[in-house]
């Protein structure tokens, strides 16, 4: 991440009953920031959402203080001290005000104001931070949290490739609008998640004032065992299919395709819905331009039909605005799941992958063991193993190789392979059971998050439709008095 110029306020507040005293921001400047951030951190009913996660801003965070029951990460990505305690803590997060930079440059963006809210239930203390932050900050974010947690399913970022980006519309107030929703949706699952809204990443993308190197996540150097290397890179590339299938991970593949599936026909559905509404607006705007201009004609009923024009192009804009709230709220959550999904098939590949090289060393482990165990005993090999042990016979006899001690000399090397190999082995059960649990784990929460997210994004379909019948029956409402006044014979 390079250096930001952000404007940034970090505050505290003391709560003494129902009463908060506004503090003095830590770089002097209490006013609208503070006011400004009040107002969205407060606002958690509608635009943020309370977790119960750890407190302060050290990296000592606890894992399991949800707000659904999960037990402590196994992954032991973060650690803290036995004797430290566990403060019961709530967090409101909000994502508002985006904002153009760098206008008139050739690298403008869009910088979003983050607004965190931390309240110690105990003590009534509160930590605010308000910082603007762009969306590469948000795929740093997201990167070193995949980094961090290679067995956990990182919840998506919204779209990046799309449309707008083609047409040069990525600055217009509906693309913002829109991609503001999504990353603040993105913000409440990564803190509604245990383990990672314990990660020190997540503390300093909340809280951090200077984006410097120190929070550049450093590439570690890759180590590979010996065996794995002798092996080498064309056998490890030619690791099959995985001969016995976990049912445990049989069901979640399962799962998580049927339940992609099923986003993804409600996506073309509600696609087609939307598209319909898109039509009926247009009709709408142009019956309504239509009974005003035969107002101008029927010059005895121009008011009564001026009044139903206003209405249908007041109709055609309360339908405008349904669209635009369910595409946002409601489409957004359903293509950004269809990604969740996306990505937990392809966690499951690579957990297929590892019981493969599992598997496949065991067998060759199982094999070598074999061929020692033939050599020691003085037993002739058979099928393709005996015709390449008789043609390397021969080799060793024109070369004047005493066999007894070629035969030896052979026992000892796969002795010390089979050495080599029982420590793979070993270590790649132990990848392997380790990947498996903490995969098992993060789709727990998984599942609880998704509940979270169906039931906002249902029921903010529910009350956006709500809103435009209440709406719609106004409108109405207010054209009955003007034709009730027309003349009647």
């Amino acid at each position: 991440m390079q250096g930001s110029e952000y404007d940034n306020v970090v505050w505290d507040t003391k709560v003494s009953g129902d009463h908060e005293a506004n503090g003095t921001g830590v770089d002097g400047r209490a006013g609208s920031g503070a006011d400004e951030s009040d107002e969205h951190s407060m606002n958690g009913k509608t635009g943020g959402v309370g977790f119960d996660v750890a407190y302060g801003g050290e990296a000592t965070a606890s894992a399991g203080r949800g707000s659904f029951s999960v037990g402590e990460s196994s992954s032991r990505a973060v650690h803290r001290a036995a004797d430290e305690p566990i403060p019961d803590v709530e967090t409101e997060v909000t994502v508002d005000q985006p904002r153009k930079e760098g206008e008139g440059t050739n690298n403008p963006y869009v910088t979003y104001l983050v607004t965190t809210s931390r309240t110690n239930r105990a003590t009534r203390e509160i930590r605010r931070y308000a910082l603007r932050r762009r969306f590469q900050d948000f795929a740093w974010l997201h990167e070193q949290l995949s980094k961090q947690f290679a067995a956990f399913v990182i919840p998506p970022l919204p779209g990046k490739h799309r449309l707008e980006y083609l047409t040069g519309d990525r600055f217009s107030e509906e693309f913002v609008g829109r991609r503001k929703h999504g990353l603040e949706r993105f913000l409440r699952r990564v803190l509604l998640h245990p383990s990672l809204r314990a990660s020190h990443h997540v503390t300093v993308f909340l809280e951090a004032k200077d984006w410097s190197s120190e929070y550049e996540a450093k590439q570690p150097k890759s180590e590979n065992s010996g065996v794995l290397d002798s092996l080498g890179d064309t056998l490890m590339n030619t690791f099959s299919k995985v001969r016995k299938r976990d049912e445990r991970f049989v069901e979640m593949r399962e799962t998580v395709a049927r339940l992609e599936d099923n986003l993804t026909r409600t996506q073309k559905l509600y696609l087609q819905v939307t598209k319909r509404q898109q039509d009926l607006q247009q009709a709408y705007e142009g019956l309504g331009t239509g009974l005003i201009d035969l107002g101008d004609i029927e010059t005895g009923m121009t008011l009564g039909l001026v009044e139903a024009g206003n209405a249908l192009k007041a109709h055609h804009v309360a339908l405008k605005q349904l669209a635009d709230q369910t595409e946002d709220l409601f489409l957004g959550e359903i293509e950004e799941y269809i990604l969740y999904c996306e990505a937990y098939l392809e966690m499951l590949k690579e957990r297929d992958n590892k019981q493969a090289e599992f598997e496949d060393l065991t067998e060759y482990l199982q094999q070598t063991a074999a061929e020692r165990d033939r050599l020691t005993n003085y037993q002739s090999a058979v099928g393709v193993t005996a015709v390449t042990n008789f043609i390397k016979g021969k080799v060793r006899d024109l070369r004047g190789v005493d066999p007894a001690v070629s035969r030896q000399q052979r026992i000892e090397k796969l002795a010390e392979r089979i050495v080599e190999l029982e420590s793979a082995v070993d270590s790649s059960r132990e990848g392997l059971e380790m990947f498996s649990d903490l995969m098992i784990e993060d789709y727990d929460v998984f599942g609880h998050i998704k509940q979270h997210d169906f039931k906002r994004a249902f029921s903010a379909l529910a009350s956006s439709h709500i809103a435009f019948y209440s709406r719609a029956v106004d409108i109405w409402k207010s054209v009955i008095p003007e034709l009730e006044k027309l003349p009647v014979d």
